[in-house]
């Protein structure tokens, strides 16, 4: 009896193993095929994401343009609104941008509508930039023929310049060749004194060599030879300096050798609580951009760890830092999901109050005293759900 009570349990076991393996794969597939039908949208907005005032006032003379352009958007729109409802887009990782992208493309599509292509073409960009966000947090395995369609798709002649191409082939995650591309960027940018695309590529490349694809070799060799160039503004110069020194206590870590998250984050983030002041310095760029991808993968690995709510406190902190959006921020959307979704953490308190610092400093000209009705019932609401 005892035997056949064994093989039962063990049959269960198989059963439940395989029903979640195939529900897995389910998810994984209506996942790629809301992402495949996201992409074959975009890939008909880039000529509006990536041009020159010109081509965007040609939709005010040309109707039929402005109809397709609106048409691509309310596509996308419609794809990220049904990956509501995919399990896989519920990440804890994914779903701050998947809410995120729904409500920014209603308000492009709003601006288009308006006429007002200027504002929405930076509405445009900022949400390759979201894009990004998400895409640089997948394993390769998740991704290794997601995108193989749409960059056959994508020309260079589409693309106004080199850094435009560039941040088009890191969204798609062609990580070498989009470093070719910010390479070139930089060039350009040293020569036009366009410093906006220059620094915007510096960081690009060294998240792909630290939060990517973690390699301290090249990350240094790509700042020594940026270093040597004279042409640099010294603001550079000293961020690359700040940068080699930084790296240098990297050079033995092995992120694969990573066996538990909460020495991880003993080691390497808590510290940053002493001195939170030197965040903003620069002095920890590469700590939390190893950090952030660390915890991107671990989170994307494990949605339902206990440690949900301490990674998403501190994916907050990297992404205030590291992002450079001003449409909106992730970092806000990590911490309102860390106290909504984990109220009995010890954690929700500290991104409560870390969000209702960041709110009360965004109107600091008044001591916080002009904060916005709205903001001021979400910070109550957000309060009020601490248990």
């Amino acid at each position: 009896m005892k035997i056949l009570n064994l093989k039962a349990l063990f049959i269960l076991a198989v059963l439940f193993s395989s029903q979640v393996i195939a529900t897995e794969a389910q998810n994984k597939s209506e996942a790629k095929k809301i992402m495949d039908g996201v992409y074959g949208a975009f890939i008909k907005i880039i000529p509006y994401v990536y041009s020159d005032e010109k081509k965007l006032e040609n939709l005010r003379q040309d109707a039929s343009q402005k109809n397709n352009l609106l048409k691509n958007l309310t596509d996308i729109s419609g794809f990220f609104k049904t990956a509501r409802h995919v399990e896989y887009f519920q990440r804890p990782g994914f779903r701050p941008s998947l809410d995120t992208i729904n409500k920014h493309i209603d308000e492009t599509v709003s601006a288009v509508k308006n006429n007002n292509y200027i504002f929405a073409q930076k509405r445009m960009k900022a949400l390759t930039s979201l894009c990004i966000s998400c895409h640089s947090q997948l394993s390769e395995t998740a991704t290794e023929n997601a995108f193989g369609n749409a960059i056959s798709k994508a020309k260079k002649e589409s693309f106004e310049s080199d850094y435009a191409y560039g941040n088009y082939l890191f969204l798609v995650r062609r990580f070498g060749e989009s470093e070719k591309f910010f390479d070139l960027a930089t060039v350009t940018a040293l020569k036009t004194g366009n410093d906006q695309e220059l620094y915007s590529s510096l960081r690009r490349i060294i998240s792909i060599h630290t939060k990517i694809n973690f390699n301290p070799l090249m990350a240094q060799a790509f700042i020594t030879r940026y270093q040597s160039n004279k042409g640099l503004p010294l603001m550079a110069q000293d961020q690359l300096e700040i940068w080699s020194k930084s790296l240098k206590k990297w050079k033995s870590f092995n992120p694969k050798k990573v066996k538990s998250i909460d020495s991880f984050i003993q080691k390497y983030l808590a510290p940053l609580e002493v001195n939170k002041d030197k965040i903003a310095t620069g002095d920890n760029d590469i700590a939390l951009l190893v950090s952030s991808g660390v915890l991107s993968k671990y989170l994307n690995d494990n949605p339902k760890s206990k440690n949900v709510p301490e990674i998403l406190y501190w994916l907050s902190i990297a992404e205030r830092r590291l992002s450079n959006s001003f449409f909106f921020s992730l970092s806000d959307l990590y911490l309102k999901d860390c106290v909504r979704l984990y109220p009995k953490s010890s954690y929700a308190k500290k991104c409560y109050q870390e969000y209702a610092d960041n709110i009360e400093f965004g109107y600091s000209g008044s001591g916080g005293t002009d904060i916005p009705i709205e903001e001021k019932q979400e910070l109550d609401a957000l309060k009020g759900a601490l248990k």
